[in-house]
């Protein structure tokens, strides 16, 4: 995946003429603003985001480590209710607060494997305009990495904590397979779980019957935890088929992401740099078949 990813990223974020090794050194010093960031309480401020290089350095330490966290949620639905609905022709997802959409290689290569041949993706982010950049990448590997045919990304901008749905958002929820929402809501719980309450009830609310809702995210947030089982309550309260649900930190499940540390990129991790390159996580996950 990283022979793919690496060249990728330095072909659309270098500037022209730049040499690699001084790009990665400014990718570098962004990755370590951007952990930094993750530290603090709330959601990283959206002019973060407008940086090309933050955003390069999220593609790196992130695209390939969050993919396969959603594969690890697929891998456990195995032989559940789920498997139909991914094994859909054509599958049509919706990724809240997707970023880059590391979910569209994820659900990619399951759905290759499920003899899919259209795979079509929203990402209903805050910050898109910032990642459609990013977009064209994660089709790239979709394509390379499974192997699928076909992978589409587009998105839209929505603000979750504000009150009611534009006719747009509600359009593409309304003809969706797959519904997730993966690493975000713990940076929204601290923002107030009443309106993240009804930003996610709203949205639930416009999904079709048989749709299938997947979330994942950190184990050692407490506001992680926090924020899957809000969504978890929300699920049971509109009487879901739940599949999965791993909500306390307590019991969390270890995932690896299973790549080496690529060699091109290896100089730029350690504790000299004050980051590290993510292997091991400990994740909460849930999954449910809405009826």
């Amino acid at each position: 995946m990283y022979d793919r990813l690496i060249p990728e990223v330095i072909r659309t974020f270098s500037a022209p003429g730049e040499i690699e090794r001084t790009f990665l050194e400014r990718v570098r010093e962004a990755d370590i603003r951007l952990t930094r960031g993750f530290r603090t309480n709330g959601p990283v401020p959206s002019d973060r985001y407008a940086d090309p290089s933050l955003r390069a350095a999220y593609l790196l330490r992130y695209l390939g480590h969050y993919s396969l966290q959603l594969g690890d949620v697929l891998s456990a639905l195995k032989d559940t209710r789920a498997e139909p609905v991914l094994a859909r022709e054509e599958l049509r997802l919706v990724a809240l607060c997707g970023g880059p959409c590391p979910e569209a290689i994820a659900l990619a290569a399951l759905h290759q494997q499920a003899g899919g041949r259209r795979l079509e993706v929203d990402v209903l982010d805050r910050n898109a305009a910032h990642w459609a950049d990013c977009w064209p990448i994660s089709s790239a590997i979709a394509h390379a990495y499974p192997e699928h045919p076909e992978v589409r990304i587009r998105g839209l901008a929505i603000d979750l904590l504000q009150p009611g749905l534009s006719a747009a958002e509600r359009e593409r929820l309304g003809r969706v397979h797959v519904f997730t929402a993966m690493n975000c809501l713990n940076e929204l719980i601290g923002l107030g779980a009443a309106r993240v309450h009804a930003g996610l009830e709203s949205r639930l609310a416009a999904l079709p019957s048989g749709t299938l809702v997947l979330a994942s995210d950190q184990a050692n947030y407490t506001d992680c935890e926090k924020g899957l089982q809000l969504l978890h309550g929300l699920l049971l309260e509109r009487r879901t088929v739940i599949l999965l649900a791993e909500l306390n930190k307590a019991g969390a499940h270890h995932a690896c992401n299973g790549f080496d540390e690529p060699k091109r990129i290896s100089w730029m991790y350690g504790p000299e740099n004050r980051n590290r390159f993510r292997k091991h996580t400990y994740q909460i996950r849930l999954a449910a078949l809405l009826r």
